[in-house]
């Protein structure tokens, strides 16, 4: 010990030689340590580490320079399996005391040997990841590591009781007594370990024997009444007496050996052979019902994996289908832009052609708009050619291709924004009606009736339901058409060269060449021959 005042080595003498100074309360702190170390020294020889390490504190608490303490205190963490704890009592023993000091022998005897130093870290490291395991109600888990903990490191009681704790927990007592045996074999008198084992006792009802010599003289015990022996014991010495033999006759010997036979035989027919039988039918039971799981669960596979082939089957089919949207839209569009590329390139009657035969639906966007932009460009050019042409025809009395021309005329104007467009159904209406087809004529003539309800009275008559007019006439009587009605008159063939001025059509002698003037469009101003073509 040395003055806590100037460092001086102390002697016998109440105070310091160095500096003077009154050393007794140091010495007494100093006995007191001493004491105490000396309590932990008598409780770790009879294996009361739990015990020797609390003295041990309380005698460092008083002087921490007490290297004897300190060491003990390493070995007792060392004993229970406290590798790391020890190592620093013992670092921290060296710093105090660097010669003559036990503790460099306990450190060197660890350094040497690697494997075990590396087998006790990672025992701890384990043991460190059971508890988390714990905590997370991870019990299987938990068990498992320690398990390896205590192969690792068979003195470390913490393990031990933890994993007692799991096995408690379970209701696996005998387990866990084993366990805590253990643990009291390395610390006897640790109070956790001796409460788990008075929990176990509580539960089980059953008081656990810690004294394995006493066990193994009960066994002796048991031995020697099976043997035939006698043994008591008088003050200090044990008396070992025979019991008495008789000798038994030859018949008790045969019936004796018959009885035998038949218990054993009554023994094999009434406990084995049920037994082996229940075991054997258990064993079935457990295979078909493992059998049933396994195809039940295989079932269950087989259906979720059908399903989710039906899924993408349904996913290919719809992505088909948006492929033939999209591939039938592209190809909508290249034809929307070659009608825009036909109406541009001025061939306005082709480009209605091909424009009346596409459907706003596929379109969207901008492509609707340009669509639309072409619908309201070409139906009018549209409309004046189908009617030119189906009026050209009527006349000629080709009603035939006069319907035909005039029904796409009427249906290149759906919303009838053209003057003639009332003019075009009827001419489609009396064309119908002069082809013998009263059916279509009377749709048209309906659709009149209904769009122009002013001029009702021009068809009314034709209507084959509510007219008996005689449908074999040739001409048509249109006077009072006012005027929306075109007034169609054959001119006196001696007056070939004469124009009617107002709005209805004029029609010239028949008798006229190919190139000359049949009759003339009063909406456009066009001359036509006998053939249809214009002339100039």
């Amino acid at each position: 010990m040395k003055c806590i005042y100037c460092n001086t080595p102390l002697g016998a003498s109440d105070y310091c030689p160095g500096c003077g100074a009154d050393i007794t309360i140091q010495k007494r702190i100093g006995r007191i340590s001493n004491l105490l170390y000396n309590e932990g020294l008598e409780k770790a020889r009879v294996r009361d580490m739990e015990g020797a390490i609390t003295c041990l504190k309380r005698s460092l608490k008083f002087y921490k320079a007490n290297t004897d303490a300190r060491n003990l205190l390493g070995l007792c963490y060392y004993e229970t399996g406290e590798a790391v704890a020890a190592l620093c009592e013992w670092v921290i023993s060296k710093n105090l005391q660097t010669e003559d000091n036990l503790a460099d022998y306990f450190i060197d005897q660890m350094q040497n040997n690697k494997n075990k130093l590396d087998s006790i870290n990672q025992s701890i490291r384990k043991y460190n990841q059971s508890v988390m395991y714990c905590r997370e109600d991870n019990e299987d888990m938990a068990i498992i590591q320690l398990k390896k903990v205590i192969s690792r490191n068979p003195r470390l009681v913490k393990a031990y009781q933890l994993l007692a704790l799991l096995y408690m927990k379970r209701q696996e007592y005998s387990r866990s007594r084993k366990l805590l045996k253990k643990a009291i074999q390395i610390d006897a008198t640790n109070t956790t370990t001796l409460r788990y084992l008075q929990e176990i006792e509580t539960a089980t009802g059953k008081s656990t024997n810690l004294n394995r010599r006493h066990r193994r003289y009960e066994k002796d015990g048991e031995e020697s009444r099976m043997s035939g022996t006698l043994q008591y014991l008088s003050g200090n010495e044990m008396i070992i007496q025979p019991t008495t033999f008789r000798d038994s006759s030859t018949i008790a010997t045969f019936i004796n050996i018959i009885l035998g036979i038949l218990l054993g035989g009554a023994i094999v027919w009434f406990l084995i052979v049920p037994a082996s039988r229940q075991t054997a039918n258990d064993n079935a039971n457990r295979q078909v019902t493992e059998a049933n799981a396994k195809l039940a669960s295989v079932q269950v596979q087989a259906e979720e994996l059908q399903e989710e082939i039906d899924g993408y089957e349904e996913q290919v089919a719809e992505a088909e289908e948006d492929r033939d949207a999209a591939l039938a839209k592209v190809d909508s569009y290249d034809e929307l832009l070659a009608v825009a590329n036909l109406y541009v390139s001025g061939n306005e009657s082709e480009a209605a052609e091909q424009l009346l035969e596409m459907s706003a639906d596929v379109f969207e966007g901008n492509a609707l708009t340009l669509y639309e932009s072409l619908s309201s460009a070409v139906s009018a050019s549209l409309f004046t050619e189908y009617y030119n042409a189906g009026t050209t025809a009527y006349v000629q009395k080709d009603y035939e291709t006069a319907a035909e021309d005039l029904a796409k005329a009427v249906e290149a104007d759906p919303d009838r924004e053209q003057s003639k467009h009332y003019d075009a159904m009827l001419y489609l209406g009396m064309a119908y009606y002069y082809l013998g087809d009263r059916d279509s004529a009377d749709e048209i003539f309906h659709q009149i009736i209904e769009y122009y309800p002013s001029n009702a009275s021009v068809v009314e008559g034709y209507i084959s339901s509510s007219s008996s007019s005689d449908t074999t006439s040739n001409t048509l009587d249109l006077s009072g058409l006012g005027d929306a009605a075109t007034d169609v008159t054959a001119t006196d063939t001696t007056d070939s060269d004469t124009t009617d001025t107002s709005d209805a059509i004029t029609i010239y002698d028949g008798s006229t060449t190919s190139s000359e003037v049949v009759w003339t469009d009063p909406t456009t101003g066009l001359s036509y021959d006998a053939s249809g073509n214009i002339v100039n």
